[in-house]
């Protein structure tokens, strides 16, 4: 399950299968990459809360980030996008980067890399200004591409 604290900050790609009739507040949501057993033969399906869910966020723009020692940054590592840190800059265009939801310091090329961003009131953010969070509850359609996480206070 996304809600396991080993997930806690980090997205994943997934699909809106369908919203719920009872709570439409709640989606079943089928991800891209992970499965319900260890043989990958079945998507893993789950019925999320809107405020786990986001649309992907853009491609990178053109130019290139500079990318730094102390960074905040997510990097893509075991199907999803993990936010961390970054500790080490090495040679080669490698970046060692803290995981916060895994606690885990992994070596990451600069194309696994990316700027957090945060979906505010219908537009991307960047994710560390103060800005205030969308009141009002987004709309997910049946097919619509989302990233799902579990770092919402409240959820358990």
């Amino acid at each position: 399950s996304s809600d396991d604290p080993g997930f806690r900050g980090s997205w994943f790609a997934g699909t809106v299968i369908r919203r719920e009739a009872k709570n439409p507040n709640r989606y079943v949501v089928e991800y891209d990459q992970l499965y319900e057993d260890e043989y990958g033969e079945k998507l893993l399906q789950e019925t999320l809360d809107w405020i786990q869910l986001r649309p992907p966020p853009p491609p990178p723009e053109k130019k290139k980030v500079q990318f730094k020692f102390g960074d905040e940054v997510e990097a893509f590592h075991s199907d999803g996008w993990w936010e961390g840190a970054i500790t080490v800059e090495h040679s080669g265009g490698k970046f060692a980067v803290f995981l916060r939801g895994s606690k885990e310091q992994i070596v990451f090329e600069e194309k696994d890399l990316r700027l957090p961003v945060q979906w505010v009131k219908g537009k991307w953010e960047p994710r560390f200004e103060q800005v205030q969070r969308e009141k009002e509850v987004m709309k997910f359609t049946q097919g619509m591409q989302v990233e799902v996480t579990t770092d919402e206070d409240g959820l358990k």
